[in-house]
């Protein structure tokens, strides 16, 4: 696995790790009277932990990095910004995401150890 997909994978995973504690924290401590709003966010957030976990899925199988449509290698310079993509056009669509920056470390090599890092989707 190059370093770029094992930089992805981590990113993923933390991603997932992030999800499924707002997950586990909604269920725990938030009320439902809180209405449509929390609805709205948990539906969001269950619907990116399932893109994170199917990502995921596609690096354990060997098909991460392809277009689902035409079969054909995705960039990985835009995988790195959005890891969850699944077809090319999906690319067009860049100024919905938001993505939080990792700390800066002057040896080049990112930190993240306890990162949250999380892609927000502002399209269902």
């Amino acid at each position: 696995m190059s370093n770029d997909f094992f930089s992805i994978r981590k990113e993923l995973e933390l991603m997932r790790k992030e999800l499924q504690e707002r997950l586990f924290h909604h269920s725990m401590f938030e009320s439902d009277h809180d209405g449509a709003h929390n609805g709205t966010i948990l539906h969001h957030v269950k619907e990116e932990l399932r893109d994170v976990e199917h990502a995921l899925s596609k690096m354990d199988t060997g098909s991460y990095g392809f277009c689902e449509e035409t079969g054909l290698s995705l960039p990985i310079s835009s995988l790195k910004y959005l890891p969850t993509a699944r077809n090319v056009h999906d690319f067009s669509y860049l100024d919905q995401y938001e993505k939080k920056s990792l700390p800066y470390s002057p040896n080049g090599n990112s930190d993240y150890a306890g990162e949250m890092v999380y892609y927000s989707r502002s399209h269902s």
